[in-house]
């Protein structure tokens, strides 16, 4: 029998997605063959190297017939983890250059703006939007777009992670009407290595605007993100690439696209569905 055991002080999603009947015991770990095994760790800003490898250590007593999937939420973007081959370690945080062959990436997928908002008519001149904390990754996207007439430039700026009072309705609403009001959102990375404003800009039905600082981005194998996001490597090929996105592109169309990638591959369950029917074809 293939069965999933689950973990507490994790994000509703995933703990909606795996809270099936425990099969598998910590307690007796070499009784369970064969068995899918999941723990779920979310951890607010940076978490120390060691705490998570003895996360990763407090698996090695399993049966490495049994297959152990941790996914960790935390802004951490240590490297060179001692992962054994059972193990495999999901993480919001990661770089791609570093990245061993049992990480994977954990998209950030349960903050998401529903219903999405209509798309914003193509105006004379490209809405660039941002609202949050500008962190070093951030502000010199702002100043270079602000700083450029061809763009008009939609900005709140928190002295806060959101504004100090997370999920404040105030907070949130000024989040979303900022979002509504723009075609494009600056989504550059805060203290870790990815970007819940990536995923919730995708949701909202708006264009990201991502800064790339060695990020992977999720299923590169099956979306060709270039066509539908702003990518860059430097904060003025983002200017420019924005510019020629908005002069080649049909905004209105590509706004909807944005939507359609984020309810194909990250809206409710829908990535851990993929994740856990890959552990489960592979069990047989």
């Amino acid at each position: 029998m293939i069965s999933f055991e689950s973990a507490t002080n994790i994000p509703k999603n995933i703990s909606e997605k795996i809270h099936k009947e425990t099969v598998c015991s910590i307690a007796n770990p070499q009784t369970s063959r064969s068995c899918i095994i999941v723990d779920c760790k979310a951890y607010q800003g940076i978490v120390r190297k060691y705490e998570i490898q003895s996360i990763i250590d407090s698996y090695r007593v399993y049966d490495t017939s049994n297959t152990i999937y941790i996914f960790l939420v935390t802004d951490t973007c240590e490297t060179d983890y001692n992962i054994p081959p059972h193990v495999r370690l999901y993480r919001t945080s990661l770089l791609a250059s570093k990245k061993q062959p049992n990480e994977y990436l954990l998209p950030y997928i349960w903050e998401g703006i529903s219903p999405a908002f209509s798309p914003l008519p193509r105006t004379e001149k490209p809405t660039i939007g941002f609202c949050g904390l500008v962190s070093h990754y951030r502000v010199k996207t702002l100043i270079e777009f602000q700083q450029d007439i061809r763009f008009t430039t939609n900005y709140i700026i928190r002295e806060q992670f959101w504004g100090g009072s997370p999920h404040h309705p105030t907070i949130v609403s000024d989040f979303e009407t900022n979002m509504k009001a723009t075609h494009f959102n600056i989504c550059n990375r805060g203290a870790g290595n990815f970007s819940m404003r990536f995923y919730q800009t995708l949701s909202a039905g708006r264009i990201p605007i991502l800064l790339n600082t060695d990020m992977e981005l999720p299923f590169m194998n099956e979306i060709n993100w270039k066509k539908y996001i702003v990518f860059a490597d430097t904060e003025k090929e983002l200017v420019e690439n924005t510019w020629i996105f908005w002069n080649t592109r049909n905004i209105s169309d590509a706004q909807t696209k944005c939507k359609e990638i984020y309810e194909t591959y990250f809206a409710g369950t829908r990535y851990l569905d993929r994740v856990f029917a890959e552990a489960i074809a592979e069990k047989g």
